[in-house]
């Protein structure tokens, strides 16, 4: 996950002098932001206030800070915006490779959206480096904040190739448990990225993929090591090879990624790092492959608190995963009821596998009460006005909150539940109330996640425009409110989209998204990957020959038109720009 420290950006006055044409009266005032103080001034044939700082409220990412003055003689009291929350965006270093094009430099992330961004030095076409810098202004043109950020344009040498020998041993393309012994070499790539040999092992990976051609591959080296500087270069022993078979674009997971991280790694949460690459399996060249990080946890990726060998205390970290092949797991177990049903649609339950490390039974039975008694705390909110916590003992108790959305925030990280929802919406994933939806919780003492928190976005092959079901095929339509099918749609999304609070406070998170040119740089991405790579897309589509071919599933039949890379690839930005438009008119009318 990317480091960055929080900056909130204001200027709070302690004592600011203002006109006083009104003592004796008291009233609330909504001003346009500002990053500076009031002025002082002075109304003739009046008095002047004598304004202190009665409070402050913190900004967020949807919402502006205030900060509340009253007038120490007359009780008069205003309220300002303040200062603004730039604590999920970021400039930042990127390379491209040169293709012949101008490239430039944006802010990563969600950007409030009082504030506007300013660029100087951040155009490359060569071969070459440079130094950008972004300028950060509040409504007045008044300077916030300025970053700098290297710009750098490489020879075009194609993906790093990375070599996996296993010394003669065959991989067994149906055992998920045993690793097979080998060496690891990267190259193709700036030098400090370069490995000679590493040690480790080498597993497929995978549920339904594992019955294509092509399979997917899990990674575990021998100690932590760097991959390709992935992930601000967190080192980790695991990590994550995929096929991407049944997406001809082989660009869905990377786009997910993208957003994943756009919206949550700037804030306290995760959404894997992503590099394509060419596979060679003992000088056998396997074809494109998307190196990725495995979703685990670990302090730089989901940073809950394992507990130490053979520790049986309930005080540690949860990773659980939403997951229809729980029963393939050790530590798994249901939640939800077949007699919870909102707006005549039956919440059926689901299972849940636990995926960090657990000693006891009584560390699975905890986690289990948990969920199961959040999950009932959602649901009564929602489908029945009635909020309730829980107590120590994970037993529900009467909420002191006297609305649905503050109940539920205290129990849950409401904000990833929405940037989770609307990373889903844009990219109608019709796995994610089937599997791979993530999240996560830990009661350790100096917890990062002490509420229930969702994120982690993995799995998107069948998702924006690959598939042929009907409500997730089209660009068109709304998806995560959609009882689509009895017993994939999300159960955590549907009841979160018929709560009172969903529209507006939605309508805040896309509007800063929309802001933030989210999907529009994910768009100049994809045309730029598209593009530069031709020959080696074109090398593994020699490799596979599934290009233009209906995959197993949920392949749509427009594949069938696809003679090269790029048309699977137009047919996803196409549907991205589409989709974004329907997006828009559903948000920001």
């Amino acid at each position: 996950m990317k480091k960055h420290l929080k900056t909130i950006i204001g200027l709070v006055a302690l004592l600011v002098v203002s006109s006083c044409a009104t003592i004796g009266s008291s009233s609330q005032l909504s001003t346009p932001s500002s990053s500076s103080a009031p002025s002082s001034s002075h109304v003739p044939g009046g008095d002047d206030h004598d304004f202190e700082v009665l409070g402050t409220t913190s900004a967020t990412i949807i919402e502006n800070g205030k900060i509340t003055y009253k007038c120490s003689v007359c009780d008069y009291t205003k309220t300002e915006d303040y200062l603004y929350a730039l604590d999920q965006c970021a400039f930042v270093n990127q390379t491209f490779v040169y293709d012949g094009k101008p490239h430039t430099l944006m802010v990563q992330g969600l950007i409030p959206t009082a504030v506007t961004i300013e660029y100087e030095n951040n155009v490359l076409t060569e071969i070459g480096q440079k130094q950008a810098k972004a300028y950060y202004y509040d409504p007045d043109h008044k300077l916030l904040k300025e970053e700098k950020a290297f710009i750098k344009v490489t020879p075009n040498d194609g993906f790093p190739n990375i070599y996996v020998n296993t010394r003669g041993i065959e991989i067994d393309e149906e055992d998920k448990e045993s690793y097979t012994p080998m060496a690891l070499t990267v190259s193709n790539c700036p030098e400090q990225y370069i490995l000679n040999g590493v040690e480790g092992g080498i597993r497929v990976r995978g549920n339904g993929s594992l019955t294509y051609e092509k399979k997917g591959y899990r990674i575990k080296f021998d100690d932590k090591r760097i991959m390709l500087g992935l992930n601000d270069e967190a080192k980790a022993k695991s990590w994550v090879l995929l096929a991407e078979y049944s997406d001809q674009s082989m660009l869905r997971n990377s786009a997910a990624f993208y957003l994943g991280g756009a919206l949550l790694n700037y804030s306290n949460n995760y959404a894997s790092s992503y590099q394509h690459i060419n596979l060679y399996i003992n000088n056998e060249y396997k074809g494109v492959y998307l190196l990725a990080e495995q979703q685990q946890a670990n302090k730089q990726r989901i940073n809950v608190k394992e507990p130490e060998d053979n520790y049986k205390g309930t005080d540690v970290g949860y990773l659980l995963e939403l997951d229809n092949y729980a029963n393939q797991e050790d530590n798994y177990f249901s939640a939800g009821s077949f007699l919870n049903t909102l707006n005549g649609v039956i919440l059926w339950p689901k299972d849940y596998t636990i995926k960090s490390d657990i000693f006891d039974r009584a560390q699975k039975e905890y986690i289990e009460k948990y969920i199961k008694n959040v999950y009932s705390i959602f649901f009564s909110a929602i489908a029945e006005n009635k909020f309730f916590i829980l107590d120590k003992n994970l037993e529900l108790i009467t909420s002191p909150y006297l609305t649905a959305f503050d109940t539920l925030n205290s129990l849950i990280d409401m904000e990833s539940l929405f940037k989770m929802y609307l990373l889903h919406e844009v990219m109608k994933n019709i796995d994610v109330g089937y599997s791979s939806f993530f999240m996560f919780v830990d009661f350790s003492k100096d917890s990062k996640y002490p509420r229930l928190t969702f994120g982690a976005p993995w799995d998107f092959d069948w998702s924006s425009g690959n598939v042929d079901v009907e409500t997730a095929s089209s660009p068109d339509g709304n998806f995560g409110s959609t009882a689509y099918d009895a017993f994939k749609f999300n159960p955590w999304f549907y009841m979160l989209a018929n709560a009172s609070f969903f529209n507006e406070t939605m309508t805040k998170y896309y509007r800063v998204f929309d802001h933030s040119n989210v999907i529009n740089k994910l768009l100049a991405n994809l045309t730029y990957e598209t593009n530069a790579f031709v020959a080696e897309f074109d090398r593994n589509y020699h490799r596979w020959a599934n290009l233009g071919t209906i995959v197993p599933k949920f392949t749509p039949k427009i594949a069938t038109t696809f003679k090269t890379h790029k048309d699977a690839a137009n047919h996803l930005i196409d549907w991205l720009t589409d989709r974004k438009a329907y997006l828009d008119s559903v948000y920001l009318v």
